[in-house]
């Protein structure tokens, strides 16, 4: 069951909600963001001595870029399941070369999800599935309410989630933006067939091995000729009359290592369906919640930048529905 922390309801102000049609869902994928600014500041304390790098950071990149994103829900995904979701369980080795976290990170990690709290701005975590997962997840109840997809992340596993034409993978820090054609011409496979090109060349950063002398290019050219793994492991003979280096050797691995390449597909490919997520209305942001600004300051953000925070929350508010009560998700 999940559960979380809840907010006092805000006033409902501001002008008339913006239409589900004309709404696009932002959904981060925090963790990016959270270690990059961990990375560039390390243990830099805050004013109360404890590291703070990591919060200083995170909370500088809010400050640049949550003005700027488009009206509709907005949510933040954190991963939780590194060492315990089902694909470790599948899988042992999964992401197992991964040496984790420093303590003081995993504190900050902690408040970082306390400010957004703060904030009155949705944020999710599940023991079993990873920030991918929930951004799958909701990107499908989005899609399904007529809503426009911006994912804000560096992470190729999330091209499978650019599936309409509009949807956008982003990075606001770097400047990119892919849309579904970017992801076409550059990967030259569909976002639906990602999962399974990371199955047959495999994916280093996961710790999945995929199979020898097959790379994203040789895994996208057998897709384009087969469709799917599925026909793949349906007629590996036909991998024969492909033209890849080796197709002979290719054909054999497929041939008798059926088992691991579906494996491996339950790793690569995300979740869509995750039961037990709070509600649509969850997702707008609702302003800062009361004491805000003091709680902000016990969290180490600096006051600056929490005067700064708490208007673009109000401002975020102001501009979408009321929403019930529950807004912080996990555990």
């Amino acid at each position: 069951m999940i559960s979380g922390p809840v907010l006092d309801p805000a006033p409902s102000s501001g002008p008339t909600p913006v239409s589900a049609a004309a709404e696009v869902a932002t959904l981060v994928d925090s963790s990016i963001f959270v270690f990059r600014a961990w990375f560039s500041r390390g243990e830099q304390p805050d004013a109360q001595g404890r590291p703070g790098g990591a919060v200083h950071g995170f909370v500088h990149s809010l400050c640049q870029w949550l003005p700027e994103i488009p009206p509709g829900p907005l949510a933040f995904a954190f991963d939780t399941s590194l060492r315990s979701g089902f694909r470790h369980r599948l899988y042992p080795p999964y992401k197992a070369h991964r040496p984790p976290a420093p303590e003081a990170l995993r504190a900050q990690f902690q408040r970082i999800r306390e400010v957004l709290d703060c904030l009155g701005l949705a944020q999710l975590a599940h023991p079993d599935f990873e920030a991918d997962d929930l951004i799958a997840t909701l990107a499908t109840t989005a899609r399904a309410r007529g809503c426009r997809i911006d994912v804000l992340s560096a992470d190729k596993d999330l091209t499978q989630v650019i599936l309409g034409s509009d949807d956008r993978l982003r990075d606001p820090e770097r400047g990119t933006a892919l849309h579904r054609a970017d992801i076409e011409r550059r990967l030259r496979i569909r976002p639906e067939q990602v999962a399974d090109m990371l199955a047959l060349a495999g994916d280093r950063s996961d710790n999945i091995p995929g199979l020898a002398g097959v790379g994203p290019g040789t895994a996208a050219r057998m897709l384009r000729r087969f469709g799917d793994l599925d026909a793949i492991l349906a007629d590996p003979a036909g991998i024969r009359n492909c033209r890849i280096r080796g197709a002979a050797r290719i054909a054999e691995q497929v041939a008798a290592g059926g088992d691991a390449l579906r494996l491996a597909r339950r790793l690569t490919g995300l979740v869509t369906d995750i039961a037990g997520l709070p509600g649509w209305g969850t997702m707008y942001p609702r302003g800062a919640r009361p004491g805000a600004s003091e709680r902000l300051q016990e969290l180490g953000v600096a006051p600056g930048y929490g005067r700064r925070l708490l208007a673009i929350a109000d401002a975020l508010h102001r501009r979408g529905p009321e929403a019930p009560a529950q807004v912080g998700v996990g555990p």
